[in-house]
C-alpha cells in the first residue's frame, strides 16, 4: 500500500492530513485524484467566530453525499456546539442549512467529501461512511464571498458531480 508520491502532491492533496502526520501520510495513500487540479482536503482560513453558510447545491448518485467539516475547536449549528467536527448529509428538502458559527484558535475550517457507500449486491447489503479515497476528490472553485466544490464519490468515474455545494462567508460573526 502506498504510492510514489511527492511532498508537494500530498500536501496540495491532503494538507489537513499532512499537517498531522507528515511522510508517515505517504505510506497510506494510493487513489489520490487523477484529474488536474483536484484536492481531496481543502482548509478555508477563518477567524474564531466567523459564521458560515453551507448550501447544498446538487446531487448526483444513488449513494447519500455528504461534507465532512473539521476545525481544532468546535463548529456551532443552531446552538448545538459539535467539538472538532461534524458529518453533515445533504438533504434535498432542506438545500440550505442552518449558520456555521466556527470556534478556533489555528484559524482553519478543514473541508472533504463524503458519501454512504453501500453495495448493490442484495446478499451482502454492506454500508458505511467513506471518504478520502478511491480516487475521490474535489474540484474547488473561489466566488466571491465563499468556494464552490464539486465532488467526485469512491466511484472509478472523475465527472465530479456526485455532490456540489459551496460555502459562503457571511458578513457577521458571533
Amino acid at each position: 500500500m502506498g504510492g510514489d508520491f511527492t511532498v508537494e502532491q500530498l500536501q496540495y492533496w491532503f494538507p489537513y492530513l499532512y499537517k498531522k502526520r507528515g511522510l508517515k501520510l505517504k505510506d497510506t495513500v494510493d487513489t489520490p485524484p487523477r484529474v488536474a487540479g483536484a484536492r481531496v482536503e481543502h482548509g478555508i482560513p477563518v477567524k474564531d467566530g466567523e459564521i458560515l453558510k453551507l448550501f447544498f447545491e446538487s446531487v448526483n448518485s444513488d449513494w447519500a453525499q455528504g461534507v465532512h467539516l473539521e476545525i481544532d475547536k468546535s463548529i456551532v449549528i443552531k446552538g448545538i456546539e459539535y467539538r472538532t467536527g461534524i458529518v453533515i448529509f445533504s438533504d434535498a428538502k432542506h438545500p440550505e442549512l442552518p449558520v456555521l458559527t466556527c470556534r478556533t484558535k489555528e484559524g482553519m475550517l478543514w473541508v472533504w467529501n463524503v458519501w454512504d457507500y453501500h453495495t448493490s449486491s442484495p446478499d451482502q447489503q454492506r454500508r458505511s461512511v467513506m471518504s478520502k479515497e478511491l480516487y475521490c476528490g474535489m474540484l474547488v472553485e473561489e466566488l466571491p464571498n465563499g468556494d464552490r466544490y464539486r465532488c467526485n464519490e469512491g466511484r472509478d468515474d472523475d465527472d465530479y458531480d456526485d455532490l456540489i455545494f459551496r460555502i459562503e462567508r457571511t458578513s457577521r460573526e458571533a
